[in-house]
């Protein structure tokens, strides 16, 4: 079974349910405007996936930030080793939680075009950070594009996006978008 198609056509849930059905083994590629991903499906169930920022777990859930892009199905491919072991249906109730959590707080996909910043004045009260907002911090030169924070956080876009915009609350850091 190869598959080769868009994401328009053919999204992608609808996608890995059909994969899941039809209990095929291979390779899911998509390209899209964040760059390539894969994800790895042995008998239908999804066992490993890769995006350009991070693997396993977040990689999978950022693959639900491409809406226009294309895929294919390849089924000779050598397999990765088994880092997703949660089912099929949580795994797609998730990332559609995730991207409906996304859309209401109406951010913005172009992860090259923001610019994070270290904010100029900081509050005097003591702040207290989850881990994935420390992680940012640490990843954070000045001033860094957010596309720069998640190849090097490797946490994915989803969780590295909840604990940017947690710093901004915290009047951490400041966004800005690139001139284009």
């Amino acid at each position: 079974m190869e598959l080769r198609g868009d994401l328009q056509s053919f999204p992608l849930a609808q996608l890995i349910q059909t994969l899941d059905n039809a209990q095929r083994t291979g390779k899911l590629e998509i390209r899209g405007h964040l760059g390539d991903f894969a994800l790895f499906f042995q008998k239908g169930k999804v066992i490993h996936a890769l995006s350009p920022y991070t693997s396993g777990l977040p990689a999978f859930f950022d693959a639900f930030l491409e809406r226009d892009g294309t895929f294919s199905f390849i089924s000779t491919v050598i397999m990765p080793p088994r880092k997703i072991t949660t089912g099929t249906t949580s795994l797609l109730i998730e990332a559609a939680r995730l991207v409906d959590e996304l859309g209401k707080a109406g951010s913005e996909v172009d992860p090259p075009r923001l610019v994070v910043a270290v904010a100029r004045e900081l509050a005097d009260e003591p702040v207290v950070l989850t881990p994935d907002e420390f992680v940012v911090l640490q990843n954070l030169g000045e001033p860094a594009t957010f596309d720069r924070i998640l190849r090097q956080a490797e946490v994915g876009y989803f969780r590295a996006s909840a604990a940017l915009y947690g710093l901004v609350e915290k009047r951490m850091v400041t966004l800005s978008k690139m001139e284009a």
